[in-house]
């Protein structure tokens, strides 16, 4: 086996992600990436020689938060993030759904760390050009002009690499098309690795959680084939 090569491993986990990667949050409208999307870059681009896992975690019912301490390793480097989110509570003032808050914080505390590898920066930083965000600095425009060298490889051809998902859908066990599992690294928080659905039996409350524009467009691409 070839020794893990560090530095290609994070040259095409900075590499520009395919168009129409980037999404616009519904309530704020800021531009974001999905976590599985760099999920998939990580593990294409390291051959699976990366790992994370959870350093600490804070229920704080009271203030109604959870925090997370992720630790993302990549070869023999480390790098930690901090995630949040909010609990909701019930009449009795007890915690609503506690373990899905944790997974939600876990997953922003894993794209934190993942972020000071700078894995997105250059597709996110056409969005950030206001006076105040951070792609408007003068020290970041190479991200607006540059494309980081491949080394002759294809970054997005090989995190496009498919491997075969069938539907868990009771009765249909159909084998997922790359546009349905991709639509599937589209919707927000979802674990496409567990949550593997074709496009037909995605639950409704599932599908809608994917910006309008996005559904409009699988819809139309996988009735076409």
């Amino acid at each position: 086996m070839d020794p893990f090569d560090y530095a290609k491993a994070i040259e095409l986990i900075k590499a520009p992600f395919p168009s129409g990667t980037v999404q616009k949050r519904g309530d704020n409208g800021r531009a974001y990436i999905p976590n599985q999307v760099y999920t998939d870059r990580v593990e294409a681009a390291t051959g699976s020689m990366w790992d994370r896992e959870i350093k600490e975690v804070e229920i704080n019912i009271p203030h109604g938060y959870v925090k997370v301490v992720a630790r993302v390793t990549i070869g023999e480097h480390c790098r930690d993030g901090i995630g949040f989110s909010e609990i909701e509570t019930d009449q009795n003032g007890k915690g609503k759904s506690l373990a899905n808050k944790v997974d939600q914080a876990f997953a922003e505390a894993v794209r934190e760390a993942l972020d000071t590898w700078q894995i997105g920066w250059k597709d996110l930083a056409p969005y950030n050009q206001a006076e105040k965000d951070w792609g408007s600095n003068p020290a970041l425009r190479h991200l607006l002009n540059s494309t980081p060298s491949s080394g002759g490889r294809d970054p997005d051809n090989q995190s496009r690499t498919f491997v075969v998902h069938c539907c868990i859908f009771s009765g249909c066990g159909k084998q997922l098309s790359r546009d349905e599992w991709d639509f599937l690294g589209l919707i927000p928080s979802l674990n496409r690795e567990k949550m593997v659905y074709c496009f037909q039996h995605i639950p409704s409350h599932i599908k809608k959680k994917a910006p309008a524009e996005v559904i409009v467009k699988y819809e139309d691409r996988i009735k076409s084939k």
